[in-house]
Formats: C-alpha cells, structure tokens, sequence
C-alpha cells in the first residue's frame, strides 16, 4: 500500500473544501432565487447580528494586527542583532504577514458584505 504523503492529505482537503463551498453557493443561489422576499423584521434581525459580529471581527482583527507588528518588529530586529538567524527570522516574518493578511481580508470581506 502506498504512504499517503502529507501534502496529498492537504490538496485533498482543500479541493474537498473548495467542491464544499462551490455546492454551498450553488444551493444558496437557488434558495434565494427561490425565495420571494424577506419580511422586515427578518432584515432587521439580521441587520442587528451583522452589526455585533462586525464589532467583535473589527476587535479581533485589530488585536491580531498590533500582535502581529509586535512579533514582526521583534523577528526584524532579532535578524538585524543576529545574523546567523536572519534566515529564521525572516521566514517567520513571512509567515506572520501572511497569516495577517488572511485575517485582514477576511475582516474586509465581511464588512463588504455587511455594507
């Protein structure tokens, strides 16, 4: 039997995600051409939850911001003082930006879709 490799375990699950979300939309499409309207008291009520979980995404994105510029300026100057890990530091500075500009575009994703 062949070993499955880890990166074959990811692609899986991330073709497997995407075919997931593409059936999601597909099937919420439908609903809503389907559906003639919303009553008002449904639009205010969704209105009202959007507006609370935009005020806990902006909390959190904002949070995760100043965490992430901390470490970053740390790994910054930790590469600058010590160039054997200069290396190190900047793969991990990578890596926090780009985990900062998922979170970011998630944060701006939402508020698009709550305006």
């Amino acid at each position: 039997m062949k070993e499955v490799k880890r990166l074959d375990i990811l692609r899986n699950f991330a073709a497997t995600l995407t075919a997931g979300v593409t059936v999601g939309f597909l099937v919420g499409l439908a609903k809503c051409l389907s559906r003639p309207s919303y009553t008002p008291r449904q639009v205010e009520a969704a209105d009202k939850l959007k507006r609370h979980i935009s005020s806990a995404l902006k909390f959190l994105t904002a949070f995760c911001l100043v965490v992430g510029l901390i470490w970053t300026v740390y790994y910054l100057v930790l590469g600058v003082l010590d160039p054997a890990q200069a290396e190190y530091a900047t793969n991990l500075s990578q890596l926090i930006v780009s985990v900062l500009t998922v979170i970011s575009i998630i944060f701006a994703f939402f508020e698009f879709l709550r305006r």
